[in-house]
């Protein structure tokens, strides 16, 4: 297992060189809800679509919640990138008998304050049209050792509209966790998704 080894140095070119990137590829960024701001620390589920996924977490942590980033990654896409380790990526290699190893990880930094852990349950990238694909069983491992009471949920969706490039829109929102099998945060997500995908169906230009 890989683990995040952060650099205050390179984060910082980083959070600068991602708002530059950001202006550049998208006509705005609009946030829609919000995340609880406290001492505790929360972990961060999303729809997982794209490149950007783990960036844009990166970007509402800088923007909301200043704690301190670790994203779960695929073991085989962190390693030839392992300047990410230095904001926060440390990785997974299911199938491996390190997957224990990353779970404990994950859940041993919920338990300690000011941390913000990203997993993307689904496992792959996958098109948007495809909406929400079955979680990996990993998530609810971490759940449970970590013993946390809630979940973040995002979804980030991009719409054109009449111009030239897109405006990326951030769902935020809370789940408590009532159920905490696989089972019942998939079925929890699919819900706060659909109801994003609605909600951003009805939005005019």
């Amino acid at each position: 297992m890989i683990p995040a080894r952060h650099h205050p140095l390179i984060d910082r070119f980083f959070n600068w060189y991602l708002h530059k990137i950001l202006k550049i590829d998208f006509q705005a960024i609009e946030v829609i809800g919000r995340w609880p701001n406290n001492l505790s620390s929360i972990l961060v589920v999303g729809n997982h679509v794209s490149w950007w996924d783990g960036f844009w977490v990166y970007y509402l942590n800088k923007r909301f919640l200043k704690k301190r980033l670790y994203v779960m990654m695929l073991e085989e896409q962190l390693k030839p990138r392992m300047v990410l380790t230095r904001i926060g990526g440390f990785s997974i290699n299911p199938g491996n008998r390190s997957v224990i190893e990353s779970i404990d990880y994950a859940a041993d930094k919920l338990k300690q304050p000011g941390n913000l852990v990203v997993m993307y349950p689904q496992g792959r990238i996958a098109s948007s049209a495809a909406g929400v694909l079955q979680f990996q069983k990993g998530l609810e491992k971490v759940v449970k050792k970590s013993d946390i009471q809630q979940i973040c949920f995002y979804v980030a969706l991009t719409d054109y509209f009449s111009q030239r490039k897109p405006t990326l829109t951030f769902y935020l929102g809370v789940h408590t966790l009532n159920d905490a099998s696989t089972q019942g945060i998939e079925q929890a997500f699919r819900m706060f998704y659909e109801k994003a995908v609605e909600q951003q169906a009805g939005r005019l230009s």
